[in-house]
Parts: C-alpha cells; structure tokens; sequence
C-alpha cells in the first residue's frame, strides 16, 4: 500500500475534535485492533477523510482500509472534507452551521465557477441558493441555517457561547438580534408638547429564565437610556407610567428624571396567574406624576384606583386605560410613549419601535 499523504490545506478546513473525543475513538479503534472504516482519499493519495484515524492506526501499528473518492475537482474535494466531518461529529445545529462557513464559500465559488464557464445552472444550484444547498449539506433546514448564520456573523461571543452550549436556543438568540437591530434606530420622538402622556416602559431585567421572558418579545432599555429620553411634555402636564412590581423603585427615577412629581397610583388586577420569580405577578401599577400646576381631574372624572381587565399578548396593557384617561383630562393632547396599538385612537399620537405596525 502507498504511504498516505496529509494535505495541510484540507487538514485545516475542519478543527479538530475534542480531546476526550479523540481519547475515545483511540480506545475503541485499539479495542478493536483496527479501523474498519475505510479511510477516504483521493487519486493522489491525499486523506479527505480519516485524519484521526489514520494518526491512530498509525501510532499503535494498527489495521486501516482506504476507499478511494473520485471528485472532479480541488474545489469538490473540500467541500467533501468540510461536509463529511461535519456528518460525522456529534453537533448541535448551530455548531454545525459554525463550522460550515467555509463550506458555504466552497458552494458558492463553485456555483460561480460553473456559470462563468457559460454552463447553465440547475434552479436550486445558483448562487442566489447557496445557502439552502448549505443547509442541506450539513442536514439543517433553510430556516433553521439561516437563522444560526445571523446569530454567528453578528451575534456576540457571550450569546454564540451559549446557543454553542445549548443554554440558549437558535430561535431566541435570532429574535433578540432582531430586536436590537430594530431598537438601534429607534423612531425620532413627535413634534410638539403633549400634557397627558401614557408610558409603558420596556424595562430590561437582570434575570430571563423566567416563562413570558421580555427580551424575546420586544427590545427593551436599561433605566440609563430610558431616562435620558428627552419627553416632549408640556410644562403643566400628567404622566401615567406602567410599573412592573420590581421596577417600581427605577419607575420612580424615571418619572423624576422626567421632571414629575410622583402624585398617586392605580393598579391593575389581572385575571389568571401571572410569572415572577418569588410571586405570581397578578397586578402592576400605573403611577401618576403631574409637572407644573397641572390640576386635579374634575371630582365626577375621578376613576376607581383599581382596574380589573383582562390579561393579553405579553406586556400588553388594558384598552380600558385609554377611555379612564380620556374622561379624566378631556380635549387634551395625548401621547403614548412606547406604544404597541393594536387599534388605534383618533385622539392620540402613537411613539415606539412597534407604533407603526
């Protein structure tokens, strides 16, 4: 038999395994005195793959077998490297699609070489495919691949860390770039002063393991950026601030910050169990400042304290809210700050990443 040769160059394209991995396949194939799975090469005698197994084989004097892979090019043959290995290895999807990036430049230089060579590309073969033929390759779906790939191209390491560990799912880590794509360019803040705003806050918490998580359904703000905002209240006007029970110490600066003088506080009884980590959070609170000598409500517009409504969406508050507020300070103009409508209101001005939606 030729001496078999190692090509740095495909040696390279994939890491190598795990040292507790490596020990293990050395175990089995010593317990087993030989590979008997062929080691595949090519015509030149180069391994495509087999690396560890040959370095194996050939440190105990072992019994190895080839198998030789006609590829039509050096191209073809990396790729067959990249994908081999990575069917091999016991992955997670996004480890996977992390290690196929080469594999995905592999594919679309081929498919950029064969239509400058004026051949006609199958459909599913084109460059605007590679990714789905990527995807196949390593057996993930499009979707799946897709998503992975945003995650490891603008993801941070913190978050690529744990989706690699599988702390952290695909799907998750991919909304929550979304969400911070989106919040990176938040609208510009109305025109004009407004005397009644509604603000319901997208308060960033310290902890996410909690079901309902709100980093999976919006973009939220750390207190330092939320009371920063430049609110465009009228000198004499009243705030209403949504406070979740362990924000109401931060939803006091806010208001504060803001330029408000903390008055009173509604609060709104949920039906059904909400989430918390000590108690079921089944109310929050409306807090209610007033900036300048803006006056009372009239005695006969004066509401309950308390709100009884229907939970909804995650974070979404009572539509009752908008009617108490209206009878309160009538003919006024209103503002909502952090808006999700889902219907909108003639009377008010909507401000949010989802105001427009």
């Amino acid at each position: 038999m030729k001496p078999l040769k190692i090509n740095p160059e495909y040696r390279k394209l994939v890491p190598p395994i795990k040292p507790e991995e490596y020990k293990a396949l050395e175990a089995d194939i010593v317990a087993n005195q030989g590979c008997f799975e062929s080691i595949k090469i090519n015509k030149k005698d180069e391994i495509l793959d087999g690396h560890n197994r040959f370095e194996i084989c050939n440190k105990h004097a072992l019994y190895f077998d080839t198998q030789i892979v006609d590829l039509p090019s050096v191209l073809d043959e990396e790729i067959y490297v990249i994908k081999t290995n990575l069917l091999r290895r016991q992955l997670n999807a996004f480890q996977k699609v992390e290690m196929a990036k080469p594999l995905e430049n592999l594919i679309a230089e081929k498919a950029k070489q064969r239509e400058y060579a004026g051949i006609t590309l199958p459909a599913n073969e084109g460059r605007v495919e590679t990714t789905e033929l990527t995807a196949k390759a390593i057996g993930v779906s499009k979707g799946t691949y897709e998503r992975a790939k945003k995650v490891r191209d603008k993801g941070t390491e913190e978050i690529k860390k744990s989706v690699r560990e599988g702390s952290t799912s695909i799907s998750y880590a991919y909304q929550s770039l979304n969400l911070k794509e989106k919040h990176a360019s938040p609208p510009s803040l109305p025109k004009g002063l407004f005397d009644v705003i509604l603000a319901d806050p997208p308060w960033k918490y310290d902890f996410t393991a909690v079901s309902g998580n709100s980093e999976e359904q919006y973009s939220t703000m750390s207190l330092d950026e939320i009371c920063k905002l430049k609110i465009p209240s009228a000198e004499e006007s009243i705030l209403f601030l949504w406070a979740t029970n362990p924000k109401i110490r931060e939803a006091l600066s806010v208001l504060e910050k803001w330029g408000y003088e903390y008055l009173t506080n509604m609060v709104w009884i949920k039906s059904g169990l909400g989430v918390g980590h000590y108690i079921r959070g089944d109310h929050e609170l409306l807090l209610i400042g007033k900036k300048g000598k803006m006056p009372p409500p009239e005695e006969g517009n004066r509401p309950s304290s308390i709100i009884k409504a229907d939970k909804r969406g995650h974070s979404r508050k009572p539509d009752e809210i908008y009617g108490i507020i209206e009878k309160m300070y009538p003919r006024r103009k209103y503002l909502e700050l952090f808006a999700r409508p889902e219907k909108k209101r003639n009377e008010w001005v909507y401000w949010g990443d989802e105001a427009e939606e």
